[in-house]
């Protein structure tokens, strides 16, 4: 109840101003049942922010190990972080938070986002290592790989033919111009 509270204020609210009151408040809770829970108001994002990331990279390992080619693994992720990000578009809004506020959550955190992460980070290091590919920081790699994800939340879904047209555009514009 209190995740998901945490999802649904996310949707409505700005993340510094989100309070233990007002989650317990939507979660139909008192505020110290919150704290039975947890610590502070760092400790909930944190945990909150680590069981998403859990939700998101779950299979991403699986599909690095499918998808020995860089080009189709990447296009594989973005298959799988777009599936990921319709099928818990409320989880994906919450995240898009954290990205955007990272001081709200704590160290630990951010080093178990990185270790559920790690394919990506390979992935972008053999981008780096490719001369096909333009050398530019992982931001801007971010970025491009997130464009599918914004163009998914517009339309509310992408058929197939739709998101194979927007990998092709999201690899094509990573790599070096001959």
């Amino acid at each position: 109840m209190i995740r998901n509270a945490v999802f649904d204020l996310t949707s409505t609210h700005d993340l510094v101003n989100l309070s233990i009151s007002k989650i317990a408040a939507a979660a139909g809770i008192s505020k110290s049942t919150v704290y039975v829970y947890f610590k502070d108001k760092e400790e909930l994002l944190s945990k909150t922010y680590m069981y998403v990331k859990d939700l998101m990279d779950e299979g991403i390992t699986e599909v690095e190990s499918m998808h020995p080619d860089l080009e189709a693994r990447l296009g594989a992720f973005i298959r799988h972080f777009v599936t990921r990000f319709q099928r818990y578009p409320k989880e994906a809004r919450f995240m898009e938070a954290i990205q955007s506020n990272p001081s709200m959550v704590s160290e630990e955190a951010h080093k178990y986002a990185e270790t559920t992460a790690a394919p990506i980070y390979r992935a972008y290091k053999e981008i780096i290592e490719n001369p096909k590919f333009v050398r530019a920081p992982a931001y801007v790699y971010a970025a491009f790989f997130s464009l599918p994800m914004k163009v998914a939340e517009m339309n509310g879904t992408l058929n197939d033919l739709e998101l194979e047209s927007i990998i092709r555009m999201v690899l094509n514009a990573m790599k070096v111009r001959e």
